[in-house]
């Protein structure tokens, strides 16, 4: 795969799921736990369901290849093979490094390899073996993959509403992205974030990181810049706005914010966008009133002409005791559907990691 292919794939989003709408979730999440109370009843049936969809043999199976350096390498290898082959960028020096190693190892050694591959070769799932049509949905990892969210920090901002104890119960995990200044059609990701459902916008907002806040207030004198403010934190606002759902979020920090002047410069420019201003500002408006939607990009737009993508990565509630089951509904047949069975300390919810 070329560069050019690959700058492209990073910069892309999806496949997107159906409107979540958070507050009927968190309802649905409650109706369902309390029904599958119900349904396992005494201990002995939660022993026997249990024992049921116990997956302790998969999990033995797989941790018996995963101790084994020999077996885990050849599954890596042919991985890598199928995927290569799918893009068509096999070159010699990895034809000729497999075929060297293949010649070094001793008869005795492909025994274990063989019988693992002929398991491989019983399996009927139509779906296990990778389609030509598999490469639209396949390319090399890059460092966005890698969740940038290591550990959870509390934000400090303030909340003076009282939170709905549904909405508190709702996480919502974001990522925010940012066009890289040397081609602005490139994406990058900037930062991760955690948020409840009882928190706003503009909470989102506040703890976003950008470089474009943290540009220092020149001193002027006579026309001429002759210095810098000092500052120990992030400079304010001077405007911001986020479209979602063909409503634009303004700041309402002044009379006329970032969403009228975007809803007017639309209009002057006679754009054929629908996109109108919120009745509520950013600030105002919880998580929990909109219908989100995962991997879809959000735009913001602050301090300017500074620009983020703001995209849904997982909506969950965690500690939910109860079979869960992550699904995600995508509304383009040429897109898969993804079903996960959580069994051990399970997160209810739906996920972009599938």
């Amino acid at each position: 795969m070329n560069q050019r292919i690959e700058y492209a794939l990073a910069s892309e989003f999806g496949p997107s799921s159906e409107p979540v709408d958070l507050k009927k979730f968190a309802q649905d999440v409650a109706v369902l736990s309390h029904s599958v109370r119900n349904l396992t009843g005494s201990e002995v049936n939660q022993t026997s369901m249990t024992e049921e969809c116990s997956v302790a043999d998969i999990h033995n199976s797989l941790m018996d290849i995963w101790n084994s350096p020999k077996l885990l390498a050849y599954l890596y290898r042919s991985h890598d093979t199928a995927i290569a082959s799918l893009h068509g960028n096999t070159s010699r020096v990895t034809k000729t490094r497999k075929k060297s190693a293949a010649a070094s190892e001793p008869c005795n050694e492909l025994q274990d390899v063989q019988q693992l591959q002929a398991k491989l070769d019983t399996i009927a799932l139509s779906s296990w073996k990778l389609m030509p049509d598999a490469a639209l949905f396949t390319r090399p990892p890059r460092n966005a993959d890698y969740n940038t969210l290591t550990a959870i920090r509390v934000s400090d901002t303030d909340m003076d509403t009282p939170t709905d104890a549904i909405d508190s119960q709702v996480l919502i995990t974001l990522t925010t992205h940012f066009k890289v200044h040397w081609r602005t059609s490139v994406l990058s990701k900037n930062s991760q974030h955690v948020l409840m459902a009882s928190q706003t916008l503009g909470d989102l907002f506040e703890v976003m990181p950008c470089v474009s806040n943290e540009y220092p207030e020149e001193i002027v004198e006579d026309d001429k810049v002759i210095g810098y403010k000092e500052t120990n934190g992030m400079n304010g606002s001077s405007g911001c706005v986020i479209v979602i759902n063909d409503l634009a979020y303004g700041d309402a920090l002044n009379e006329e914010d970032y969403a009228d002047k975007l809803v007017k410069h639309l209009k002057i420019t006679k754009s054929a966008s629908a996109i109108k201003k919120a009745k509520t500002a950013m600030h105002d408006t919880p998580l929990s009133s909109l219908a989100l939607q995962i991997n879809v990009p959000y735009w913001l737009l602050h301090q300017g002409n500074c620009e983020h993508f703001i995209v849904v990565d997982q909506i969950s509630i965690p500690k939910i005791q109860l079979p869960g089951i992550l699904l995600l509904c995508i509304r383009s047949r040429r897109h898969w559907i993804g079903v996960r069975l959580v069994q051990k300390y399970l997160q209810f919810g739906l996920s972009s990691e599938m």
